[in-house]
């Protein structure tokens, strides 16, 4: 079984859908039983979305996708470089030190 092979990768992706659709559907099932499992009389209201089916998941998707888009636009302000950053040497008398072309081409 070659890992690189469409058939494969096809399989894995069937497989990957397959479990997320039988966790999705075991979902509220799952959270009844942490519920009754974490039960504490004296512990304070929960919020009305605990109950929801399928709101971890939805959850943990949001959370994931606001912390990659987030880090893309912070760190990617930080660590971004113009196209030609790397093209000029510091010698070149043709740019400046930012890299761009200088205006009479001296």
């Amino acid at each position: 079984m070659e890992l690189d092979d469409p058939k494969t990768i096809r399989k894995l992706w069937l497989g990957f859908y397959v479990v997320l659709g039988v966790l999705l559907l075991l979902d509220p099932k799952l959270l009844e039983l942490v519920h009754l499992l974490e039960h504490d009389p004296h512990h304070a209201a929960r919020f009305v979305v605990d109950g929801w089916p399928v709101f971890f998941a939805v959850f943990g998707f949001a959370t994931c996708w606001v912390m990659v888009m987030g880090s893309k636009l912070v760190i990617g302000k930080i660590l971004m470089r113009p196209d030609t950053y790397y093209d000029s040497s510091p010698l070149d008398p043709t740019r400046d030190a930012k890299g761009r072309r200088l205006p009479d081409g001296r």
